[in-house]
């Protein structure tokens, strides 16, 4: 008997699109959370200085920044996803997108935390965490069920941010438009 092999195509490659959205809600979570807890840390320091209109475009504009990073992040790992052999990405895309996203969100929330102190302390401990941060995602396996549901619990607060996102977008073209 002969079996018909599934031709494997390029879109093959990419992934569906459940699984995009919950490396994406990787993607966003954690960076819209961390911009909102520097927007608090300065926000009575914005109340002293800017009226409302400046406050609120400060925060559109660090929503919408922080939307493009989340994009870009997701955008490099899709195309990571596309370009290295199926059986070394693609195939756990949700397991693997999820981590490399939280290490990778994890050195941005570093390399911040050291210009928000103003510390004078080196690159070398944040490529270090970040170096034992890739090192557990590649030696310490993770089922991949809980993986999967860390990034699922991320959905709810991804469709807020977004919702957010397009609130401080459209602010930001209103503001543009009135000016």
């Amino acid at each position: 008997m002969i079996e018909i092999q599934k031709r494997n195509t390029y879109a093959d490659h990419f992934p569906n699109k459940q699984e995009a959205w919950l490396v994406f809600s990787a993607c966003i979570v954690p960076l819209h959370i961390w911009i909102t807890i520097v927007f608090l840390y300065n926000f009575p320091s914005l109340i002293l200085k800017a009226n409302l209109w400046q406050i609120l475009s400060v925060l559109s504009f660090t929503l919408v920044f922080t939307l493009l990073e989340s994009l870009i992040l997701f955008g490099f790992l899709v195309l990571v996803a596309a370009v290295m052999p199926r059986r070394l990405f693609r195939e756990r895309f949700v397991y693997v997108g999820t981590r490399v996203a939280l290490v990778i969100a994890g050195f941005a929330l570093l390399v911040n935390t050291r210009f928000m102190q103003e510390a004078t302390w080196a690159w070398v401990p944040i490529l270090v965490v970040t170096g034992v941060g890739f090192f557990f995602l590649i030696r310490r396996p993770v089922d991949a069920a809980k993986q999967t549901a860390l990034a699922e619990r991320f959905t709810l607060m991804t469709a807020l941010y977004l919702f957010l996102d397009l609130l401080a977008l459209l602010f930001l073209l209103a503001g543009a438009i009135l000016i």
